[in-house]
């Protein structure tokens, strides 16, 4: 039977799983998603019913019956059944024997086998390997390899495409269909027949078409069509295959889906066509170009851990998923807060993608983070819409963003405590204006894209400054300006006064656009006008930042930043007990709807400044308010682990930091948050990478620019290696015990402690702090 390369090689590239279950199919289904930032499918397996299956195609986006506008659950091209004397081969009968399954992250295939005995005894070795290629991002395949061990006759096979598809399928209420079937049937190739189906969204009429093809190189035993079946919203078909005991056969079922316009428009490449291409290039060259493409991302990306084979694999995943939900070559849609892996928060686009996952592309993959960026540019039109509609100028970027900008965050939801609530989110939650502005500021330092900030980048920047200074309120008395009524990242708290996290980054915001337009206007003053003149600000307003960052207000009691006015006044209940993973317990008697009376914190508020912008602040100030406020917070974002241990090792806080990466890591491997399901946490994901390269690697950048280098590793690592890009160089970064390494492509210039250091292909060795 074939074997992964990788597992025969080294187990931290894969992850594993041996029990399906009710309990455990959904949230497996996720782990085994795959994808390639255009479209995905869900890790469904071919021997279990599936759960929540899910094929979803990146910014298709649709609302018909809904509350909101929501990713779109398209239809699923999956579906493959096996039948052996009738019997149909699944996990959870007591005929299925032995059951693996393995996701290799180094090629990105899925491989699932199942040994299948019948009640007429007939035993069947079956192993499928199935991956979605990165090379071309419409195409999937699978190689399928059957074995009969002790008999000599046919099996019978089903493939198919189901479009009675829904989402929110296990809501009742909820529960409601995005597509409707347009056609579906046979499609005839030279080399075989096979199936297709055409659906459209009910909004917009974008259309979805599928199509598949069964192969079989063997000329005997023949594989051969018995039946076709065009349903009502489906296509199947059922197949012959007969075995000889002991011989092994190879069948490939060839995938092929794209979305086109809707009808009267352009029709890109008919399916027909574009499937007969790619049964002409065939599997093994198609595995082969996705191959190259996953060997380039790991040379670029991989993070190599030695001595935690634990920590390595979990790292791995964070990567393997996150890179699959970006596609570079777009600049229309983003990554939403559960990645192309389920329907959680609806595909919505949060502050997440800027503020925890965009980090890792800047460094590691800087087209793809252009390409995000650019999705905010294509959606100012729907931010300036939600700036007019509160009375404010500029773009004010929706807390919940789908395809136009527009805000369309739910308006209710349920509490811990199954509890409706209303969520005032989308109202109040205006900080991802300063997070897609430090976003946007970080993807020029660090990549020197001058077309960007040309083409794009300054726009961002001086819509989003301009709702802030028509958002801010002069409070006469107190002679400062004020953002009233909003929520900062901890949600626990809702409707509050002068946000520290907010307010800081507003107008840390504020003067740094100002300062990069001073710049730019030394550089070529005649483009600056235009510029100015296309985001409709004048150089009065853009004066006007200056006094109004200096004069917004930050709370604070001396070193200690107050996480918003009237904090420290709160009901301060301590946290005495951890669950087994280490997660906080909701204290004894706590009334989880009064959450917004005590301290207590979702996830890092002030802390998450120190992690962004830390070079603002002096290291006596950071570690005060981080001992603050780790001891009040919850976790109850899969967000907070990952920050802690970034921040908490720029600090020297060595003790918890490797328990709070672990924790981060595995969030979705262990399932901890308890949604894995839903969704992966992809910027969990993000945020693992930088407590992995900021945090141990100690990777950051003085307040003047210039790269700073200071490692440190748990006890239990022999050595840490990443590499990273700077301004267009590659630059590698080896750690051990002791001493480091960097080396870059050409000349570059880093501190470390109290010296500065040039290194280039050469590499330069220098002690390790610590």
């Amino acid at each position: 039977m074939y074997t992964p390369k990788s597992a025969a090689q080294n187990t931290s590239w894969l992850i594993e799983e041996s029990d399906l279950s009710a309990d455990t199919t959904a949230a497996h289904e996720t782990r085994f998603t795959l994808a390639n930032g255009y479209r995905s499918l869900r890790g469904e397996s071919p021997f279990c019913q599936p759960r929540f299956p899910g094929a979803f195609y990146a910014g298709l986006f649709d609302k018909s019956e809904a509350a909101v506008t929501e990713l779109v659950n398209c239809p699923n091209p999956l579906p493959f059944r096996v039948y052996v004397d009738y019997e149909e081969a699944l996990v959870g009968k007591k005929g299925a024997l032995e059951y693996h399954r393995a996701l290799d992250m180094e090629q990105g295939l899925v491989s699932t086998g199942l040994v299948y005995e019948a009640e007429t005894g007939s035993r069947l070795r079956m192993q499928s390997d199935r991956f979605v290629s990165r090379s071309d991002r419409h195409r999937w395949a699978e190689r399928w390899v059957f074995q009969a061990e002790n008999f000599s006759r046919r099996i019978l096979l089903k493939i198919a495409i189901d479009g009675a598809v829904l989402n929110n399928r296990q809501h009742p209420l909820d529960a409601v269909q995005h597509i409707k079937v347009t056609d579906r049937g046979r499609l005839d190739l030279e080399v075989a027949a096979g199936i297709f189906l055409e659906s459209q969204t009910r909004d917009q009429g974008m259309r979805v078409c599928e199509g598949a093809l069964l192969l079989c190189p063997e000329t005997e035993p023949a594989l051969k069509l018995l039946v076709l079946r065009p349903l009502a919203e489906r296509v199947e078909a059922v197949y012959e295959l007969t075995l000889s005991e002991g011989r092994p056969v190879v069948l490939y079922r060839l995938g092929y889906g794209m979305v086109r316009p809707q009808a009267g428009s352009e029709q890109g490449h008919d399916i027909r066509s574009a499937l007969a291409a790619f049964a002409a290039d065939g599997y093994e060259a198609e595995l082969g170009a996705h191959r190259k493409v996953m060997q380039r991302f790991w040379n670029e990306a991989d993070i190599q851990i030695e001595g935690d084979e634990r920590a390595q694999r979990a790292i791995r995943f964070n990567l393997f998923h996150l890179s699959s939900c970006a596609d570079p070559g777009t600049g229309r849609v983003s990554i939403g807060a559960k990645g192309l892996h389920g329907e959680g928060y609806k595909g919505h686009v949060f502050w997440d993608t800027e503020t925890f996952m965009l980090p890792f592309f800047i460094f590691t993959q800087p087209e793809t983070a252009r390409s995000l960026l650019s999705y905010r540019y294509h959606t100012l039109a729907g931010a300036r819409e939600n700036a007019r509609r509160g009375g404010h100028r500029g773009a004010r970027f929706p807390w919940e963003s789908a395809d136009t900008g527009v805000e369309v965050t739910p308006p209710w939801g349920v509490d811990y405590a199954g509890h409706l609530v209303r969520i005032w989110t989308g109202e109040l939650e205006v900080h991802i204006n300063a997070d897609i502005t430090y976003a946007v500021l970080k993807y020029l330092q660090v990549s020197g894209d001058r077309q960007f900030l040309i083409e794009e980048g300054l726009q961002i920047l001086l819509e989003t400054s301009q709702f802030w200074a028509s958002f801010v309120q002069w409070n006469e008395a107190k002679q400062r300006y004020e953002i009233r009524n909003v929520i900062g990242p901890d949600e626990f708290h809702e409707h509050v006064d002068n946000n520290t996290y907010t307010n800081y980054l507003a107008a840390w915001a504020l003067r740094k656009v100002r300062d990069l337009v001073h710049q730019l206007e030394k550089e070529d003053p005649a483009l600056l006008r235009d510029i100015l003149s296309r985001s409709q600000v004048t150089r009065e307003e853009l004066e006007s930042w200056k006094e109004v960052a200096d004069k917004l207000y930050i709370p604070q009691d001396g070193e200690l930043l107050e996480q918003f006015e009237g904090y420290f006044k709160l009901k301060d209940i301590p946290i005495t007990e951890w669950d087994k993973n280490g997660m906080p317990l909701w204290p004894k008697g706590l009334d989880v709807r009064r959450l917004n009376e005590t301290q207590l914190i979702k996830q890092p508020d002030v802390v998450m400044l120190f992690a962004m912008i830390g070079e603002e602040f002096p290291l006596e100030q950071k570690i005060k308010n981080y001992e603050y406020y780790e001891r009040r917070t919850m976790h109850k974002s899969s967000l907070s682990p990952s920050m802690y241990a970034m921040v908490g090792l720029g600090l020297g806080k060595h003790d918890h930091a490797y328990e709070y990466f672990i924790k981060a890591a595995e969030t979705d491997i262990v399932d901890n948050q308890g949604n894995t399901a839903h969704g992966l946490h992809v910027a969990n994901a993000g945020g693992t990478w930088q407590s992995a390269v900021f945090g141990f690697g100690g990777l950051s950048l003085d307040k003047d620019g210039v790269l700073r280098i200071e490692p440190w590793l748990p006890p239990q690592w022999k050595r840490l290696r990443y590499r990273f890009f700077w301004r267009g160089i590659s630059v590698a970064v080896d750690v051990v015990p002791g001493i480091f390494t960097v080396q870059a492509q050409e000349l570059l210039v880093f501190r470390s402690g109290d010296k500065e250091y040039s290194t280039g292909k050469d590499g330069i060795t220098v002690p390790r702090l610590g």
